[in-house]
């Protein structure tokens, strides 16, 4: 993940990528909310995140995520939360809606489909704190587009596991309707030392946790 650079149009097979918007509200069901919704029927929201956390470098603070919802919550209640705070219900809102969370579920799929979901969580809040920054897009499709930004979209966009590629959208719609708390600390940026260098913006002072395969920083 680089510093935001020239904004170019993210690849037809992303932005094209939503569902077929001639539902009925009235039956707003599992299959409308996308391909592959997934929430546990009889957990709570908590079991998306891991039994034990990622584990931080010595003398970091444990990172944690938790329901932004007050009290317990079951998969029901959640799922009329995402299709409240999403609009989800809206024939004319639901296919923007949905492509925006496409775009986010092919971030997480193809930056952390190893992860653990609080891994998984934090990849996917990155991409909207950067919603929230001048210097960025304003919608998700283009934070993911911009220039240089995710070097997988210019590469192989085929979804190779689709159990896998499920999750990420589960995560996707899941953070986009606000369901958790931010687990990265306000993080832009994110980088895997496993795989590249740190980057030029990866300075210790901008350095905010470790959450599995990534650090996440806000430069």
């Amino acid at each position: 993940m680089r510093r935001p650079a020239r904004l170019t149009p993210l690849l037809a097979a992303l932005l094209v990528l939503c569902l077929a918007p001639g539902l009925r509200a009235q039956e707003l069901g599992a299959q409308e909310l996308g391909e592959g919704w997934i929430m546990p029927s009889d957990e709570t929201p908590g079991s998306l995140i891991p039994s034990r956390p990622d584990a931080p470098a010595a003398g970091e603070p444990v990172p944690t995520v938790q329901p932004s919802i007050r009290g317990r919550a079951g998969p029901a209640q959640i799922r009329r939360l995402i299709v409240s705070r999403l609009r989800l219900a809206d024939a004319r809102q639901r296919p923007q809606v949905l492509r925006q969370a496409r775009c986010l579920a092919y971030a997480v799929y193809f930056e952390a489909q190893g992860e653990t979901r609080l891994g998984q969580l934090a990849v996917a809040q990155v991409v909207l704190n950067r919603l929230r920054v001048p210097a960025y897009p304003k919608t998700i499709c283009r934070v993911i587009a911009d220039h240089g930004q995710f070097p997988w979209t210019t590469g192989d966009l085929t979804i190779r596991d689709a159990a896998r590629f499920r999750i990420a959208w589960s995560v996707a719609l899941h953070m986009m309707a606000g369901i958790f708390t931010d687990p990265t600390r306000g993080a832009t940026h994110f980088y895997a030392p496993a795989r590249v260098g740190a980057p030029a913006w990866a300075m210790p002072e901008a350095y905010l946790v470790t959450i599995g395969g990534h650090r996440f920083f806000r430069p």
